[in-house]
């Protein structure tokens, strides 16, 4: 059991590291108040935005081999029934980060008066990647997608691998 934990301390600090990355993304995106706005010649998000998603890509990649191999250590301890749990959970959660991240669009379309195709939005001709519209792109919700997906890829192999060797 230690050895587990010791395998999975890394893993662990990049998660923290990409929740940290959110957070980031979210400082450097500005929020748009009523009659006030920016020049919108420059986007500070962007700037960490394109490496946090690189991140994230890595921390799936890495989600999906662990996964898979913790799965396969624990088919006998589970037994089939406890087994499908996962894959169930994990395409819930994939349901839920879409609906999360639905109404946060919504939510910051709301809150720009529309989004770029709009005369009448703040960010009306800016492009749909923007100093309003980075926390869109890297969040929460997505964070939550890319883990949930991954788990239920690393299950679909471990379960390929099994049938194989069965």
């Amino acid at each position: 059991m230690n050895r587990i934990i010791r395998m999975n301390k890394p893993y662990f600090i990049f998660l923290l590291w990409n929740v940290l990355m959110i957070f980031v993304v979210h400082g450097l995106t500005f929020q748009h108040e009523a009659g006030r706005g920016v020049s919108g010649n420059g986007n500070p998000g962007i700037l960490i935005l394109f490496p946090s998603l690189l991140t994230l890509l890595i921390l799936c990649i890495w989600t999906v081999s662990l996964s898979k191999r913790w799965l396969y250590d624990q088919r006998q301890r589970w037994g089939e029934k406890m087994h499908v749990m996962v894959p169930l959970v994990a395409v819930l959660l994939c349901v839920l980060s879409v609906f999360l991240e639905l109404h946060m669009i919504e939510n910051l379309r709301t809150q720009l008066g529309g989004f770029t195709n709009d005369p009448s939005s703040a960010v009306y001709r800016f492009g749909w990647l923007n100093q309003y519209t980075n926390t869109l792109f890297y969040n929460v919700p997505i964070l939550l997608f890319g883990l949930s997906l991954s788990i239920f890829i690393g299950w679909l192999l471990e379960r390929s691998v099994h049938k194989i060797g069965s």
